[in-house]
């Protein structure tokens, strides 16, 4: 008897000690709140999940891009994480739970009330109120919200450094008041928040986190991590100079100060930034941007995950891999992956579908917030199938652009970069930089440009040891992989294969059979660069006509398989399968990665064309020549020599700036050895 009661207690512990532990955590209801409610909320859910995930906010920031991302984390947190939440639904109630944790406050005026564009404001007093808050855990509100949550509200706090040693400074606690500067009459709305602005520069900046930054509205990420923070933007999506020149000064003025203080060593910048082009403006400076405009990312990124292997499901051998001459290859690519609103947002739902799983699709990830995020990687990892292949988008470190990176910071960039790829077994890349207009443009000192510097992007793609670089760049031949620099990529433009038009499945279907039928065998097709959404695809927030659901995929999918002439022989694959296959093409093996060279030389239209007022022209040499390139007007007379040397054989790419010189049509011709070829371009002011 007393051994069979043995045998049980031993049983049972053992039994105790294979159940999970069970986290417990809050769920804080954030419907219905006022502005000044959820700013409050957001302070103290920063400070509460600053080194414990105590604090699940519930749509109260949601991500734009899926409207369930919070119900549908908080249903995998329960069942995947264990975690026993208990509700609560006010802010009182949630100050009252995490006293211990609270200072006091810091007040501000809720009426002070600023937009950078049409469609947003923002209480830029309250935002700087949660900011000092950050860093001396106090809370954000009101005068009237102090007295009702009983809140001590000091003249003044004294902000510490807990980064590197400044010495500590006693800063207001009460913003509101008309004796500060920011509070002048006399200044337009704008102008207060620039003078706060300007202040925090000198005062607050040097106490904040040197190695992360957060330009946008204010969230619990960025008092988590006790970020410099500043809500500015311009007017226009995509024009560099509807960016005030005053705001410009300032984020220049913060970029210039990270980058000395990381001498060396990447930053990184969080939230969004309107226009988009100014991140190319960003990396000049030493940084790696991420799009990151969502609340929770404090709760994801303290949860706690044990140390583990992340393989993806997708992961082939390359012995296994035999290139079937007859075929045709196509792929199909998860656009957004670098956002935030993609990566946490279950991949605006796509993940979810049903169906995935049932046909290869690649899905983009910033392998940066999968390291800070290990619980969002590991589900991702876990429930993930063969056919979900992994791509890195736009760079493992975020949405950068490693040819804009100096020497400085080169070397940082390619371990950390080397680092996140090895974790997550990810070694496909997808590159993109298109938004300067007419191609390129000076911003601030800083050549801003659609396409790629070739060498310098080939050298970093080659240091991490990528497979692969997929992009969308004029200057590569479309839907043919190309060697540059020893570095494999394969561009696609031109044939509605980006961003295109999904609208209609059938049309699309076309599109892509149309682009197989021109492919030789064996060839390689990105058929669609497109946004993945939510199977319920009509009830998508923000509706464009470039996304697609898995389901609509299927349907495109099965009318090219269906096809009489190009459906046999069609395979569609994930990008680790594709990669393998490209490499096996091209001449590329696991031991010996030699330039595998085009047949003859070559020279390439310029681009972009017509242009303003600079362009870049291509050329490939088979062998080391003697080279010349220049330039003619149109009556043939010289106008400057580009290149006048011997060159070895490879790809170059040199850029010729017009800005002296009027509209009209110019010649550039290429002289190497017994090969010489002109073309023509247009200069448009």
């Amino acid at each position: 008897m007393m051994k069979n009661l043995m045998i049980l207690s031993f049983l049972i512990i053992g039994y105790i000690n294979i159940i999970p532990q069970q986290y417990k955590a809050v769920l804080f209801i954030g419907s219905g709140l006022s502005a000044q409610e959820k700013l409050t909320a957001t302070g103290l859910i920063g400070i509460a999940n600053r080194d414990s995930a105590r604090v699940f906010m519930y749509n109260m920031y949601e991500t734009w891009s899926y409207t369930q991302t919070d119900e549908k984390w908080s249903q995998i947190y329960a069942q995947k994480g264990h975690v026993k939440f208990d509700t609560i639904r006010t802010v009182a109630a949630l100050i009252n739970k995490f006293k211990y944790l609270i200072k006091g406050g810091i007040t501000y005026a809720p009426n002070r009330i600023f937009g950078n564009f049409s469609g947003q404001s923002f209480m830029w007093q309250g935002e700087y109120a949660a900011l000092i808050g950050s860093l001396t855990d106090r809370l954000p509100v009101t005068v009237s919200q102090a007295i009702t949550y009983n809140l001590t509200i000091d003249d003044s706090v004294l902000v510490e450094d807990s980064f590197d040693g400044d010495s500590a400074i006693k800063v207001p606690c009460k913003l509101e008041l008309n004796t500060h500067a920011w509070n002048n009459s006399a200044l337009s709305e704008e102008n207060k928040y620039l003078t706060i602005l300007n202040w925090g520069i000198e005062y607050l900046l040097p106490r904040c986190n040197p190695q992360k930054f957060y330009i946008r509205e204010i969230t619990d990420f960025t008092i988590k991590y006790k970020m410099f923070q500043v809500n500015l933007a311009g007017t226009d999506d995509l024009d560099l100079n509807s960016m005030p020149t005053a705001r410009a000064d300032i984020l220049e003025n913060v970029l210039t100060y990270l980058k000395q203080k990381n001498n060396g060593e990447i930053f990184h910048i969080y939230g969004w930034i309107h226009p988009e082009p100014m991140n190319q403006w960003f990396a000049f400076f030493g940084s790696a941007f991420h799009e990151t405009l969502m609340g929770n990312l404090s709760w994801h990124t303290s949860f706690p995950v044990a140390d583990r292997e992340y393989k993806p499901a997708a992961m082939v051998n390359p012995d296994t891999i035999v290139l079937d001459n007859n075929k045709r290859y196509i792929t199909f690519i998860g656009t957004e992956g670098d956002a935030g609103n993609w990566v946490i947002g279950l991949q605006s739902g796509g993940w979810l579908s049903s169906l995935r799983g049932s046909v290869p699709i690649n899905w983009g990830w910033n392998l940066h917030l999968l390291e800070l995020c290990p619980f969002i990687a590991s589900y991702y990892y876990d429930t993930a199938t063969p056919n979900d292949g992994f791509i890195s988008v736009t760079s493992p470190l975020g949405y950068v652009f490693p040819d804009l990176w100096d020497d400085n910071v080169l070397q940082d960039a390619i371990s950390k970069t080397r680092g996140l790829m090895d974790k997550f077994n990810i070694n496909e890349i997808y590159a993109y930089k298109h938004y300067a207009g007419s191609g390129t443009m000076v911003y601030r000192g800083k050549t801003i440009n659609n396409s790629f510097n070739f060498q310098r992007l080939a050298n970093f793609q080659n240091s991490i040891n990528a497979r692969v670089t997929m992009l969308f760049d004029p200057q590569l031949n479309s839907q043919r992989p190309t060697i540059r620099y020893n570095a494999l990529m394969f561009g696609h433009t031109g044939d509605g294969s980006f961003y295109g038009d999904a609208s209609n499945i059938e049309n699309m279907a076309n599109r892509i059979i149309n682009s197989i039928k021109t492919l030789p065998k064996p060839g390689f097709l990105l058929a669609g660069y497109q946004r993945i959404r939510q199977d319920d695809f009509e009830n998508r927030t923000d509706p464009g006509s470039s996304d697609i659901s898995i389901p609509r995929l299927l349907q495109v999918i099965n009318i090219i398989k269906s096809d009489a002439i190009v459906g046999a022989n069609t395979e569609i694959v994930t990008i680790e399968k594709m990669s393998i296959l490209m490499r096996k093409y091209m001449g590329l093996n696991k031991t010996e990665e030699e330039q595998i060279l085009p047949a003859q030389i070559s020279l390439n239209q310029n681009y972009p064309n017509p242009f303003n007022p600079s362009t870049s022209i291509n050329f490939t040499l088979t062998n080391t020549e003697l080279v010349t390139l220049k330039i003619y007007d149109i009556l043939g007379k010289e106008v400057t020599t580009l290149v006048n040397e011997e060159l070895t054989a490879g790809n170059y790419t040199k850029i010729w700036n017009a800005e002296n010189l009027s509209s009209g049509v110019y010649f550039y011709k290429l002289n190497a050895g017994n090969f010489t070829e002109t073309k023509k371009m247009t200069l448009v002011r």
